[in-house]
């Protein structure tokens, strides 16, 4: 049967619209209807700080922290730990779970997301808060990396004190948008940068426990040793801005 040109037309634009409609990027701090129906949720909805609060505390940062552009954004400071508006922790603590997010760093900052964080070990007064850590850092102009000192897995995407990230990784530089993934099932954790895997480790194995005493956590009685803790987002002292913070739980 012989095609009309107008039928061929209608045909090709009809199959553009349709790919259009297939290839649209997400809106930012949105879920979509498959991401509902997996069981995934916001950790941040783009206007607002509810479900998070400032570590020992029930109240969210009186300052350092703010919502820039639908970006959670903690603001330079002095370039310490907790310098700014301290450490900033989900209201609802999570066992097994699957975290994405996605960050963008300034130059030559430093940052990090914590889990398992466990509130009754740290210091009130300090803002600072103790978990394992996926280090968020620019790993290229951070002024660590100019000193003898730098501690194991320091580099974007690594366990902080104790394991490295691969130095393969693809990372976008600073200004630009990375996407990081963490994986606790059965006690098996996982650090994902960019749809790469970084590392994995057993919470709580004889291994694990070995990389802990050999790190500053050593005499962190109950340092990764809860079966459920908090989210936490580290202020240290450096401009980040994370968007579409999305948990479901496994």
């Amino acid at each position: 049967m012989k095609i009309s040109g107008l039928v061929k037309t209608t045909l090709m634009l009809g199959l553009i619209m349709f790919v259009a409609c297939e290839t649209l990027p997400q809106e930012d701090n949105q879920l979509s209807d498959k991401e509902k129906n997996d069981g995934w949720r916001l950790l941040f909805d783009g206007k607002t700080m509810n479900g998070w609060r400032r570590i020992y505390t029930d109240a969210p940062p009186q300052g350092g922290w703010h919502i820039e552009n639908g970006c959670l954004t903690v603001e330079r400071d002095k370039g310490g730990e907790s310098s700014n508006g301290g450490d900033l922790l989900t209201v609802e603590q999570f066992g097994d779970f699957e975290l994405t997010f996605d960050f963008n760093i300034a130059p030559g900052a430093n940052s990090g997301i914590k889990y398992f964080v466990n509130e009754a070990i740290g210091d009130a007064n300090s803002g600072y808060g103790f978990g394992p850590e996926y280090q968020i850092i620019d790993d290229n102009a951070h002024p660590i990396f100019k000193t003898d000192n730098v501690p194991i897995g320091c580099k974007a995407g690594g366990l902080y004190e104790l394991i490295e990230a691969p130095d393969t990784k693809k990372i976008n530089p600073p200004g630009e948008w990375n996407t990081g993934k963490i994986i606790s099932k059965n006690s098996r954790v996982e650090h994902w940068l960019n749809g790469k895997l970084m590392l994995n480790y057993v919470l709580g194995s004889d291994d694990f426990k070995a990389l802990v005493q050999k790190s500053k956590f050593k005499d962190k009685e109950g340092y990764a040793a809860v079966a459920q803790g908090n989210i936490l987002i580290q202020d240290h002292g450096d401009k980040v801005r994370y968007k579409n913070i999305k948990i479901r739980k496994l």
